[in-house]
């Protein structure tokens, strides 16, 4: 039962954060660097990102208490964001939200990479999504954050040889997958907001 829960929390979380599609990007920013400074970039990173998205899972609760932000729209609002997201992955490509940035650094630390290309607005509202749930705790959320940033982790160190692997199509065509998934867990999402709304 437990195990579910974490797939529950865990898949569109790493649904929304979409490490695939995002490898480009990664490997555009940090492709530059030699093997061993470029498993420390993608851990520091990572780091940072898992530290940002737990601290949204801890305070979450009350930072929708402080703001008076109800369960239902921030369900929908979350749904919207991630939808829009999704059309982006669909339509666009992950790699071209920062390409016109000239100010990227050749090992930038924080931004871009951990915030907000891991940890962005669509992977903290959906943190902060689940933390508003009263059916999940914040262990269960905080081991789901720790196994999707894992996962992203393993996905990005092995980034060059993924990347040899699938080619530009594949990639693409991942992204696109990952994508259209995240559109449908995005309505259900608006459609569960909808729901609280009219109940």
């Amino acid at each position: 039962m437990l195990g579910m829960e974490l797939l529950s929390i865990a898949v569109p979380l790493l649904l929304v954060i979409d490490p695939f599609g995002n490898l480009p990007f990664v490997l555009a920013v940090l492709g530059r660097l030699s093997g061993r400074r470029y498993l420390w970039s993608i851990s520091r990173e990572m780091f940072i990102a898992a530290l940002i998205l737990g601290a949204f899972a801890l305070l979450g609760q009350r930072l929708l208490l402080w703001f008076g932000i109800e369960q239902a729209s921030l369900h929908v609002a979350g749904g919207l964001v991630l939808f829009l997201i999704a059309l982006k992955m669909i339509f666009g490509s992950a790699a071209e939200l920062f390409s016109d940035d000239e100010s990227v650094a050749a090992d930038p630390i924080a931004v871009p990479i951990a915030m907000p290309s891991i940890a962005g607005p669509s992977a903290i509202a959906t943190v902060l999504f689940f933390a508003s749930r009263t059916d999940i705790t914040r262990i269960e959320l905080l081991t789901a954050i720790a196994i999707v940033i894992g996962a992203a982790w393993l996905i990005f160190t092995a980034g060059r040889q993924i990347a040899d692997w699938l080619g530009p199509r594949g990639l693409t065509a991942l992204e696109k997958l990952t994508g259209m998934l995240l559109s449908i867990l995005a309505v259900d999402m608006i459609l569960e907001g909808l729901r609280r709304v009219f109940s």
